[in-house]
């Protein structure tokens, strides 16, 4: 009997059949799959009339940003991106007698310079 089983198992793994045993699928591996990250998502560029450059550029900055922050918008943009400078008139200094607003600008001013080292 397994001499007859081991002829219908080399059969149906030769006609590409699953081998079912004990409930079990054998001999069929499942599919590795890739995870597609921003540097795979980014088309190779095509040269000529039908080129894909818009494209391109979408996906390099889209890549960049996940990857530096804002200074990917230095390919959209073409300029450097400067975050915007605090405004201490937003904090009442002169009644702070906890220093609970002096903290605040103080974060306040942490947040851009991360925001800057980031880049």
């Amino acid at each position: 009997m397994s001499e007859a089983r081991a002829a219908q198992e080399a059969e149906n793994k030769r006609n590409g059949k699953p081998n079912f045993r004990n409930g079990k699928k054998q001999g069929i591996k499942p599919q590795q799959t890739q995870s597609l990250n921003s540097d795979a998502a980014v088309p190779m560029l095509r040269f000529g009339a039908s080129n894909n450059f818009d494209l391109l550029k979408r996906k390099v900055s889209i890549a960049c940003m996940e990857k530096y922050k804002n200074l990917g918008r230095l390919i959209m943009d073409k300029q450097y991106y400067v975050p915007d400078a605090v405004n201490t008139s937003l904090y009442d200094l002169t009644n702070d007698q906890y220093d609970v607003e002096k903290g605040r600008l103080r974060e306040a001013h942490k947040h851009r310079d991360k925001e800057i080292n980031d880049m």
